[in-house]
């Protein structure tokens, strides 16, 4: 059998004033045709997934476009609608093909679109047969539209996201018995009236693990085919922002809607165990010095730039100074000028500016800096923990420099540092330092949770504050858990 394969991926966050562009998503991943195969096949992704299955059945695969940038604002038009070609142009030249396997966040918004995969799920649907599940992020927007135009939604079971591949792998060998008549899915979506901070929906303990174990039950009914629960993304102020949960079922609408009513109740029952108690920065360093051994990992979760925070933001590096901390390393401080400053000066030479905080107003201030250039590279890494296992990540051309003995990562590409391989890119040995501070909300938790003494969230500034009151949103649906209180 024939398949087409695609991915367009991006998390935006509509407060930033970042614009996604099409420089945006070449900066990370940007591929077309057979290079796609080439540098997914054997990672743990969802194409990766796709190919490994096509592989084993022996079917064929048609690579179209996968294009992905580091979340930030607003997606704009011209980058919308050249990768979105890009993808109809390869399903509009193999109408032979048996049906689509798209690996997509759902956390689209881009300049005039709120529901950016609907439309593209549009689209798509005005060109092709019936045929096309989809891969998703369990931080999604699930609309109508989007239930609508897919004949399946899989999203992710893990936060972190450690079940990407599988995910590729359900989409792929369900499509098969799709396509053979062997299932017809019918879905149940419900929607309760709810943001979850995304800090406290991991699935490594609390509310969220409990609901997906729960989703997962062994002994749910045998005519489900697939659940999902989406936490929803927070930060995006658009109409269908919100928890969802998503049932498919073999042919029976009744025993989805059943089951998708039944776990959003359990959720909304217990929605205030996903309420946050924040951990000011100056306790955050604290708290780490007091530990025994370690590393101790501080997450900057106020500045996640996975989910479109400015990468800039050195309230914790501030702290760490302030309070006279010698070993320690940041990964990493987005600041182009400064790296520019580094490469100019070169290796062992001091450099003296400001660092950090120029993007906005959002993130703090900026910090005077005396400091030695320690390293020059060029920001490649390959993930090595549980997540995206074997696929690559860039942080642009980065320096290392010695602050006082704080060893600061400052790179020319804003990523979130979910892995410890980008502090051994850098030179730095992760299990050596007192102190590690990562820009991350939960992804790090997969690979550096195994070899921390300790974790901390510490409440700094910036976009991605789990404090939701922060937010002025304006068009979301209201009332909404937390915002509201008189959420019925």
């Amino acid at each position: 059998m024939k398949w087409i394969v695609g991915s367009f991926s991006h998390e935006t966050n509509t407060f930033s004033t970042v614009p996604t562009d099409l420089d945006a998503f070449q900066a990370q991943t940007y591929h077309v045709g057979a290079e796609i195969a080439d540098r997914s096949a054997g990672t743990k992704t969802p194409i990766g997934g796709f190919i490994d299955v096509a592989q084993e059945r022996g079917d064929e695969l048609v690579f179209t476009v996968s294009a992905h940038a580091t979340p930030s604002g607003l997606v704009t038009q011209e980058a919308y609608e050249t990768i979105g070609a890009q993808l109809l142009e390869g399903i509009e030249a193999n109408p032979d093909a048996d049906g689509i396997l798209l690996a997509l966040h759902g956390a689209m918004v881009a300049e005039g679109i709120d529901d950016g995969e609907g439309e593209l799920l549009r689209r798509i649907r005005e060109v092709v047969g019936d045929e096309m599940p989809v891969v998703l992020d369990l931080h999604s927007h699930i609309t109508e539209e989007m239930v609508g135009a897919a004949d399946v939604l899989i999203g992710y079971q893990k936060y972190p996201h450690t079940d990407t591949y599988e995910r590729g792998v359900e989409a792929a060998r369900l499509i098969e018995q799709i396509v053979k008549g062997d299932v017809r899915p019918v879905s149940a979506l419900q929607k309760p009236r709810m943001i979850p901070p995304c800090g406290t929906c991991h699935t490594q303990g609390g509310l969220y693990k409990e609901l997906w174990e729960e989703a997962l039950r062994a002994d749910r009914p045998g005519e489900i085919l697939t659940t999902s629960l989406f936490a929803g993304f927070p930060y995006a102020d658009i109409p269908p922002m919100g928890f969802a949960v998503l049932v498919y079922a073999r042919g029976d609408e009744g025993i989805a809607k059943a089951e998708a009513d039944r776990l959003a109740t359990m959720a909304w029952d217990r929605r205030e165990a996903f309420l946050y108690t924040p951990t000011s920065v100056s306790d955050a360093v604290s708290q780490a010095l007091a530990v025994d051994g370690g590393p101790v990992v501080i997450a900057d979760i106020s500045d996640n730039p996975g989910g479109g925070g400015s990468n800039d933001g050195v309230e914790i590096l501030r702290e760490l100074l302030h309070q006279g901390v010698r070993d320690a390393a940041v990964a990493t401080i987005y600041d182009p000028e400064v790296v520019t400053q580094a490469v100019e000066a070169g290796v062992g030479a001091s450099i003296r500016s400001p660092l950090g905080a120029k993007t906005d107003v959002l993130h703090g201030a900026s910090i005077e800096i005396e400091g030695r250039v320690r390293l020059l590279f060029d920001g490649d890494f390959q993930y090595k923990g549980p997540m995206t296992q074997g696929a690559w990540g860039s942080i642009g051309t980065s320096a290392v420099v010695d602050v006082q003995g704080v060893r600061v990562i400052v790179c020319s590409k804003r990523l979130q540092s979910r892995d410890p391989e980008v502090f051994r890119a850098a030179g730095i040995e992760p299990l050596a330092q007192k102190i590690l501070v990562v820009k991350s909300a939960v992804h790090f938790r997969a690979a550096f949770e195994p070899l921390a003494a300790e974790v901390i969230v510490a409440d700094a500034p910036g976009l991605t504050s789990l404090d939701m009151s922060l937010f002025d949103f304006k068009r979301i649906t209201r009332p909404m858990f937390p915002l509201d209180k008189d959420v019925v």
